[in-house]
C-alpha cells in the first residue's frame, strides 16, 4: 500500500477485499479440529472406517444447503462425527478465539503488576492535524505552517473518506511517536 500508486489506497472495495483475503489465508494457516482427550482413540478409529468419498459427498451437501443429510450409514457415522469435532482457530485477528486471547493476556497482565491506577485516553484527531494532509500528498511546510494552512475539517474529513489508508498510516505514526 506505500506504493506511489494511490489507486489501490482510493479504491471503494479494494481494502476490505485485501482484509478478506489475509483473514482467509490466517483461517486456513490456523484453524485445527479438537476432540476430548478420552474419545480420541474411538474417534480417530470411526473416522478411519468412513471413506473419503462419503465426507465429500456430505461436505458438498454442507455447502450447498447450509444443512448436513445423510442417505446411507456411511454418511451418518459422517455427521455423527462432526458433531463430535470442535474447530479451533488461534492467531485469526478478529476472531473470538482472538478475542479470547486479549483478554486472557490483560487478565494476566492484572494479576501479574495488579489492577492499574493511572488510564490514558488518546484521540489523535486525524480532521484538524496538518500531518494528514502530507500523508495525503498535499506540499505543506510544516515548519512553516501558518493559520490558513491548517486543513478545513470538512475538506480533510472528505479525503480521509476517500482515501482511508492515509488515516491509517496517520494513526500508526502518530502511536509510534507516543509510544517513544
Amino acid at each position: 500500500m506505500n506504493s506511489a500508486y494511490k489507486d489501490f489506497q482510493t479504491h471503494h472495495t479494494f481494502l476490505f477485499t485485501v482484509f478478506n483475503i489475509l483473514q482467509r489465508r490466517a483461517v486456513l494457516l490456523n484453524t485445527g479440529l479438537k476432540v476430548r482427550k478420552e474419545e480420541f482413540q474411538s474417534f480417530a478409529d470411526r473416522f478411519a472406517s468412513v471413506s473419503e468419498e462419503s465426507v465429500a459427498r456430505v461436505c458438498s451437501r454442507v455447502a450447498e444447503s447450509g444443512f448436513a443429510t445423510a442417505e446411507n450409514d456411511e454418511e451418518r457415522k459422517v455427521l455423527q462425527l462432526m458433531k463430535e469435532v470442535q474447530v479451533v482457530t488461534r492467531n485469526v485477528p478478529g476472531s473470538a478465539a482472538a478475542r479470547v486471547a486479549m483478554r486472557n493476556e490483560i487478565r494476566g497482565l492484572m494479576a501479574t503488576h495488579g489492577m492499574p491506577s493511572f488510564y490514558l485516553t488518546i484521540n489523535p484527531a486525524d480532521l484538524y492535524n496538518p500531518i494528514v494532509k502530507v500523508l495525503g500528498g498535499s506540499d505543506i511546510d510544516i515548519d512553516a505552517l501558518l493559520p490558513e494552512h491548517v486543513p478545513n475539517t470538512w475538506e480533510q474529513s472528505i479525503m480521509i473518506a476517500r482515501n482511508p489508508f492515509v488515516g491509517a498510516r496517520f494513526f500508526n505514526l502518530y502511536m509510534k511517536a507516543f509510544i517513544r
